[in-house]
């Protein structure tokens, strides 16, 4: 009993010297601020926000408007009102079963009243010996039931577009000016266990398809094809970065024509690329903006041909179906809410193994017309000195390729 008054007192003592430091005058006011020290245990709301960081009130349960201030300053206010949750988080943590009450059962039955009655004067009550009492209660078995923490999350984007397309005449796969149908898909499975170990997992998918008018051969082209996964693993080492394995593959889902001809311009897996790079990735979260920067001094790529027609394309040597080389890699992926029905999500990409070049930056503007219906804006630069078919002698950037589409559509998201 001793060591029970011995805490209190020490942390009502602690109160008053808190109190006495933030006054600058002295004159202060009664308040009923204090009563949740000596009122029966309850659990207040305003302790609990305050040790998880969440945004509380400084007023009382019952009426706000009728509880005073306890200073003059609202600032010191809050100062007092903080060291008051303190103890009693102390207390609900030590002490939990002198807690006989929540502050939802004050609401319900009527909360605090304005008026005060008069002061009664002290009564104190002698007695020659000591009293023991026993605070013990009998308490049940309490059951726990411990649940495993969920560290992954989802993410699903799917879309159906309708769109205009723009291709440059050097463009790798081909194609010609049109009209077309465009569906989209993109899913993220994301795993962070808020302490060393993050793992991003990222599908992307894109298959269009459009009528031309001057391909005579073929009614039904594909105009936009990609099938790509990135996987991404990574340790922390610091507050922004992380260190990294990022695993990147992607090829397409269809065959593509070229114009007015039964020759394959590129397939599935024709070519399919694969780039395994080791490095750090730097994330930045943001209220709006959210990206993350993966940079490989060491990265290894591949890249293979299954269409035996397409032998010596997209880089490779004369005859030859796959190729190997290392060199360093940057991968940038960024999103970024501009305004509340605007967004820029973006890819950039650079891999060189010091003898060719690729660089490719993808641009996607989302504008948001309503939860399912949006307008997309797709901007693919790129740049590509593997092969001389991409060469465009017209152009003072003899390789730089570009790809644009403007849509109308339907959308869903989770």
């Amino acid at each position: 009993m001793n060591a029970v008054v011995q805490r209190y007192t020490v942390l009502l003592n602690a109160l008053v010297w808190e109190t006495s430091n933030l006054q600058t005058d002295s004159t202060v006011r009664f308040t009923p601020y204090y009563f949740r020290l000596f009122a029966p245990g309850t659990l207040y709301d305003a302790p609990m926000k305050q040790e998880f960081g969440v945004k509380w009130n400084f007023t009382l349960p019952g009426r706000e408007k009728n509880v005073p201030s306890l200073l003059d300053y609202r600032d010191k206010d809050r100062l007092v009102l903080e060291e008051e949750n303190r103890m009693l988080m102390q207390a609900y943590v030590r002490t939990p079963w002198l807690i006989q009450t929540t502050e939802d059962d004050l609401e319900k039955a009527g909360g605090l009243q304005k008026e005060v009655l008069p002061e009664l004067p002290a009564v104190t009550h002698l007695v020659e010996n000591e009293i023991n009492v026993d605070l013990t209660q009998d308490v049940d078995t309490i059951r726990l039931k411990v649940r495993r923490p969920n560290f992954w999350k989802f993410k699903g984007d799917y879309s159906f577009q309708f769109t205009q397309n723009y291709y440059s005449e050097n463009w790798y796969q081909g194609g010609d000016n049109n009209y077309t149908m465009l569906a989209l898909a993109t899913m993220e499975a994301n795993f962070n266990n808020k302490q060393k170990i993050q793992w991003d997992n990222k599908l992307e998918m894109r298959l269009g398809f459009q009528t031309s008018k001057t391909d005579e051969k073929h009614k039904l082209k594909t105009n936009d094809d990609l099938l790509r996964l990135t996987t991404k693993i990574g340790y922390k080492a610091t507050k922004h970065w992380f260190y990294t394995l990022q695993v990147q593959a992607y090829t397409q889902f269809y065959p593509s024509f070229k114009a007015n001809s039964d020759e394959v311009s590129s397939d599935f897996l024709s070519p399919f690329n694969l780039v395994v790079s080791l490095g750090m990735d730097y994330k930045l979260e943001l209220k709006r903006f959210k990206g993350s920067a993966n940079l490989s001094p060491v990265a290894y790529n591949f890249r293979s041909v299954e269409r035996r027609s397409l032998f010596g394309n997209f880089g490779l040597e004369s005859g030859r179906s796959m190729y190997n080389n290392f060199g360093p890699n940057i991968t940038v992926n960024y999103s970024w809410e501009i305004w509340k029905n605007i967004k820029w999500d973006a890819r950039i990409y650079w891999f060189s193994n010091l003898e060719t070049t690729d660089i490719e930056w993808e641009n996607t503007f989302t504008f948001t017309i309503n939860r399912f219906l949006n307008s997309k804006l797709f901007l693919y630069p790129r740049i590509d000195d593997s092969s001389e078919n991409y060469r465009n002698e017209d152009k003072k950037f003899s390789y730089l390729m570009f790809k644009e589409w403007f849509s109308l559509g339907i959308n869903y998201s989770f």
